[in-house]
C-alpha cells in the first residue's frame, strides 16, 4: 500500500512538472499597439511571438487597462514564421473613463527556460506594456505599427542588428532606447542584465537599430526596446517590444547588404534604385524591404526581385510618392538580406529614409497694387496641401535651398 501511494505521488509530481513545462516555456517576444476609434475608445492589438514546438497555446489573454479594470482579448489570427516562431494576434476594444495617462499591461506565464540574462526564466512571468495618453489637446493618436517580426538568429563573433520597422501612420516623430524586460504586473525583472557583448549592445535612438557588437556567448537572451512617440516636442505615447535573440556558434557568415543612402524627393517625382546583397559562403539570398510606404493607399511603393544567384541577390525599389505622402517626418525603409545556409540562417539589416516634400507652387507673376503685391500662380493640383506661408523681404537674400529644405528659414 505504501509503495502504491509512493507511485501515485511520483506520477502526480511528474504530471505537475510536465504541465509546468508545457504551460511555461513558450513566450519569446511581443508588443501592444492601438488605434484610436473615438475620443475615449481604442482598439488594442496584442502581438505575441511564441515557440511553435511548445504545447502551450493561448486562445485568449487578459488585458489590464490601467484604469483599474481588465478584459479578456480573443486571438484573431495565427501566422507561422521561420525559426519555430508563431505570431499570435489578439484584438479588443476599450473605452476609457476620461483623459489621463494609462499603462496597458498584458502578462502570461511564462518565459522560455534557460534565458541566460533572466535568472530562473522558466518561472518568470512574461509581460508587455504600452503607455496610452488620453488628451484632447494633442488630437487623435495611433501607436506606430512594428512591421519587422523579431525571429532572426545571431552568431557569436558577428554583429547582430534588429530593427522593429516602426511605422507611425500619424507621421509623429519616433525615438528608441533600451529598457528592462518585465515580469508580473509589468514590474522590472530583478537581477535582469543586458546580454554580454565583446564591444557593446545599444539602440540607435534615431534609426531604431538594435546593434549587438558582438555576442560574446551562445544561448538565449531577451532584450526590451522602447519606441517613444513625439508630437510638437512632447511625448505622447510609448510602445515596448520585448524580444528574444538566440546566439549560436557557426561557420556560416551573415550576408552583407550593399550601400544605401537617404533621399529627399518632391511629391510626384519617381524614385528608383537597385538594392544588392552578397554572401561570402555563396549561399542563396533573399532580399526584403519593410516600410509603411508599401501599404499606402493610392501610391504604394514596390520592391521587385531582379537577380538571384549563389552568393548574390538584387532587387529594385520603385516609388512615386503622391501629394498625400507629404509630411514633416521622413519615411523609414528597412532592407533585410537573409541567407539560406543549411547550418544556420543569418541576416543583415540596413535602413534608409526618404523625405517627401511638397513641390513649390509655380508663380505666374507678382503685380504691385499700391502698398500691396498681387500674386498669381498655377493651380496646385491637390487639396491635400492645406496652404502656403508667404513672406515679404526688403532687399536680396543669400538663402539657397538644398534638395531637402521645406520652406524657408526664419531669417533668410
Amino acid at each position: 500500500m505504501k509503495n502504491l501511494k509512493r507511485g501515485i505521488l511520483i506520477i502526480a509530481v511528474l504530471l505537475f512538472i510536465c504541465n509546468l513545462k508545457i504551460s511555461a516555456t513558450h513566450n519569446r517576444a511581443g508588443e501592444i499597439t492601438y488605434i484610436q476609434l473615438s475620443d475615449l475608445t481604442y482598439e488594442i492589438t496584442i502581438t505575441t511571438f511564441t515557440y511553435t514546438l511548445s504545447y502551450a497555446d493561448r486562445e485568449k489573454l487578459e488585458v489590464s487597462w490601467g484604469d483599474n479594470s481588465s478584459s479578456v482579448a480573443q486571438r484573431s489570427s495565427i501566422l507561422f514564421l521561420p525559426n519555430y516562431y508563431k505570431r499570435n494576434i489578439y484584438k479588443i476594444n476599450h473605452t476609457y473613463p476620461g483623459p489621463g495617462v494609462y499603462r496597458i499591461v498584458v502578462q502570461d506565464p511564462n518565459r522560455n527556460a534557460d534565458v541566460k540574462n533572466i535568472p530562473n526564466s522558466v518561472n518568470v512571468v512574461f509581460s508587455i506594456s504600452t503607455t496610452l495618453i488620453v488628451n484632447p489637446s494633442i488630437g487623435r493618436n495611433n501607436t506606430p505599427v512594428l512591421l519587422n517580426p523579431p525571429y532572426d538568429k545571431a552568431a557569436r563573433g558577428y554583429i547582430f542588428i534588429h530593427n522593429p520597422g516602426a511605422y507611425d501612420p500619424d507621421g509623429d516623430s519616433l525615438s528608441y532606447k533600451l529598457t528592462v524586460c518585465t515580469r508580473e504586473d509589468g514590474k522590472p525583472i530583478e537581477n535582469y542584465t543586458l546580454p554580454p557583448a565583446t564591444n557593446f549592445i545599444r539602440v540607435d535612438s534615431v534609426s531604431g537599430d538594435l546593434i549587438w557588437n558582438t555576442p560574446a556567448d551562445t544561448g538565449k537572451y531577451n532584450v526590451a526596446m522602447e519606441i517613444q512617440e513625439w508630437r510638437f516636442g512632447k511625448k505622447i505615447g510609448m510602445v515596448v517590444r520585448d524580444m528574444q535573440i538566440e546566439v549560436y556558434d557557426t561557420k556560416n557568415k551573415p550576408p552583407v547588404n550593399g550601400p544605401v543612402k537617404d533621399l529627399c524627393v518632391l511629391a510626384g517625382t519617381p524614385v528608383e534604385f537597385l538594392v544588392t546583397a552578397t554572401d561570402e559562403n555563396n549561399d542563396m539570398i533573399s532580399l526584403k524591404a519593410t516600410s509603411g510606404i508599401f501599404g499606402i493607399s493610392g501610391c504604394p511603393a514596390n520592391f521587385t526581385k531582379v537577380d538571384s544567384t549563389a552568393g548574390f541577390a538584387s532587387s529594385r525599389f520603385r516609388w512615386t510618392p503622391c501629394y498625400e505622402t507629404v509630411r514633416n517626418q521622413p519615411y523609414d525603409i528597412i532592407i533585410k538580406a537573409d541567407d539560406y545556409s543549411d547550418e544556420l540562417k543569418l541576416s543583415d539589416i540596413d535602413n534608409l529614409q526618404i523625405k517627401v516634400l511638397g513641390p513649390p507652387p509655380v508663380l505666374d507673376d507678382g503685380l504691385p497694387e499700391g502698398k500691396f503685391i498681387r500674386l498669381r500662380w498655377n493651380n496646385y493640383g491637390t487639396d491635400y496641401i492645406s496652404g502656403f506661408s508667404i513672406y515679404r523681404r526688403d532687399g536680396a537674400s543669400t538663402f539657397k535651398p538644398d534638395s531637402c529644405t521645406a520652406g524657408i528659414p526664419s531669417s533668410p
